[in-house]
């Protein structure tokens, strides 16, 4: 009896052992939680993974900042699930590229003008290191948002500017149009976020008499020019009398007649995949790649009705290469722009697979960066411009797909109407009041992409949240991102990190970036995992003398 005692208790004990490794891939049934041996193991090697962390304070010769517009905690939550599941799996317990990052804290969002911030002001806070008021590009405090005279002689630089003066490359990648609010604070001026074209309707003779330039020319007039530009929003670049060039139903939107790309732009111009595949890595002139007339497709559209418009993290590796192949150092923006448009819609299949594209970018970027033996040098920052009043909770069983309902439990039927209750919801928005009765919630398919989640309070779009977002670091300097921060200082410590701006002659540091006596404390790599770009494990299988022990400890309980 007591053998088989004993060979229980080695098998519960080398089965901890090996499956634990697997436990941020992400389960598929959760019979292996049940132990309470289980926790406690996956505790001690959380403990472990803390106490092996060292301080990496070398130079951050390169700086990557991943942008998730819109994507606050409960995104980044829902998000994981919808990713473990795509990927057959309970979700709960997968952990997320962003999140097996070695450091964290929090961003404080807040515009100087506004509790619930917008994408426009926090830009210029993460980007250019100042606090704005909302609406308001690259423009400090000073500019009143829609006052073009206001703005004049308020101008602030960005982290981007900084890298150029010291010789680096700079490159922006983003699902959004090139020159809305996240991407035009790295290089425009503008008391609007709203005049990214000369269309008349929001930017015209007015505010170019009283000295101002719209966004999209602003950034072909940028000085030097920007190395990589790729993103959707060609309305902005043609005039209006001129047909889009994928789509010759509709035109452009430039009332001024100017056609930046061909009269302005000083490189070169694509505008679908197989053009930015043709392009040689490292070619010295620079790329504008304006992938859609708007905003570009959903990845769930993308995917679903394809066309010749590359991924997010198709951009993102194309741009790494790009830029790796001038060996000169660089400084990346990378953002998730459609996760916000998909909570603006309430449609949150829309949004939580936009984070799982956004997540699985970071992967390969960071794969990338390691096959090239270049991670130790770049900095990875990830984080959010701001939240949204998304939710998600009804107490459903593990598993539950995160977009249905809550499972038909006892606390998952409403105590009201008895009607089961979505797993999401949002606190504002389009679908107010929605249909309570079981013919309409049986009708439903919570899966689709038209799917709209109910709302509390009646909104024609959902709002922002308030609340503070996530920062995740990797690499050079990124215990500097810990705690409760506000947004502003996460430019500054992207600059100390690097030596790039008012940190170009901090200690440690000479005028041109190069590191004094370099530190060999790096960032430990996880204790628990080794992960591919995709977030499953691939060094984590059990050996065969494991799978012998197993063996023979199983024969010795059978005998």
């Amino acid at each position: 009896m007591l053998h088989v005692r004993l060979g229980s208790v080695l098998l519960t004990v080398l089965l901890i052992q090996s499956f634990a490794k697997f436990a941020h891939a992400g389960r598929t049934d959760w019979s292996i939680e049940k132990n309470a041996s289980f926790w406690r193991e996956e505790a001690r090697l959380s403990i472990d993974e803390i106490l092996k962390k060292r301080d990496n304070t070398r130079i951050a010769k390169n700086v990557i900042m991943f942008l998730g517009d819109g994507m606050g905690v409960s995104t980044v939550t829902a998000g994981r699930i919808r990713k473990g599941q795509v990927n057959g799996q309970l979700g709960e317990d997968l952990v997320t590229e962003m999140e097996q990052f070695s450091h964290l804290g929090l961003s404080k969002t807040y515009n100087i003008d506004h509790q619930t911030p917008d994408s426009a002001a926090t830009a210029t806070a993460y980007l250019c290191g100042v606090k704005a008021q909302l609406g308001t590009i690259g423009v400090d405090g000073r500019a009143k948002r829609s006052d073009c005279l206001s703005s004049l002689g308020t101008n602030v630089s960005s982290i981007l500017n900084w890298a150029q003066d010291l010789g680096h490359k700079v490159g922006i990648v983003t699902t959004a149009r090139i020159t809305h609010a996240t991407p035009s604070a790295a290089y425009a001026h503008i008391p609007e976020r709203n005049w990214e074209g000369y269309d008349t309707r929001y930017f015209g003779a007015t505010q170019a008499q009283q000295g101002c330039v719209d966004i999209a020319e602003q950034l072909v007039l940028h000085s030097p020019p920007i190395d990589v530009l790729f993103g959707g929003g060609r309305r902005y670049f043609y005039p209006n009398t001129v047909r889009d060039v994928e789509n010759a139903s509709i035109f452009n939107s430039r009332t001024d007649q100017k056609s930046l790309v061909d009269d302005y732009w000083k490189g070169r111009f694509i505008w679908n995949k197989t053009e930015m595949n043709k392009i040689p890595f490292g070619s010295p002139e620079p790329i504008l790649g304006l992938f859609e007339y708007d905003h570009m497709q959903y990845e769930s559209d993308r995917l679903a009705y394809g066309n010749d418009e590359p991924s997010l993290t198709e951009m993102t590796r194309f741009a790494l290469e790009h830029l790796l192949a001038t060996n000169q150092g660089f400084f990346l923006l990378v953002e998730g722009g459609r996760i916000d448009h998909g909570h603006h819609e309430t449609r949150a299949r829309y949004a939580l697979d936009e984070y799982v594209q956004f997540d699985d970018a970071i992967g390969h970027a960071k794969q990338f960066l390691k096959d090239r033996g270049v991670l130790n040098e770049t900095l990875m920052v990830v984080t959010a411009d701001h939240s949204h009043v998304f939710s998600f909770g009804a107490y459903a069983s593990r598993g539950s797909n995160i977009l249905g309902f809550g499972s038909l439990e006892q606390l998952n039927v409403s105590d009201v109407d008895r009607l089961p209750i979505n797993i999401i919801a949002y606190g504002n928005g389009p679908n107010y009041a929605s249909a309570r009765n079981a013919t309409y919630l049986y009708s439903l398919d919570t899966n689709s992409t038209k799917y709209l989640s109910p709302t509390a309070l009646p909104m024609k779009a959902e709002t922002h949240g308030g609340e503070d977002v996530p920062v995740y670091a990797e690499g050079p300097w990124s215990h500097l991102f810990t705690g409760t921060m506000e947004q502003h200082t996460i430019a500054h410590k992207m600059a100390y990190a690097a030596c790039w701006g008012e940190y170009v002659n901090r200690d440690g540091c000479v005028s041109n970036g190069t590191q004094i006596n370099p530190s060999t404390t790096t960032t430990a790599t996880r204790a628990s995992s080794s992960t591919t770009s995709t977030g499953t494990q691939t060094n984590h299988k059990i050996t065969l003398i494991q799978i012998s022990i197993l063996f023979f400890l199983l024969k010795i309980i059978n005998d």
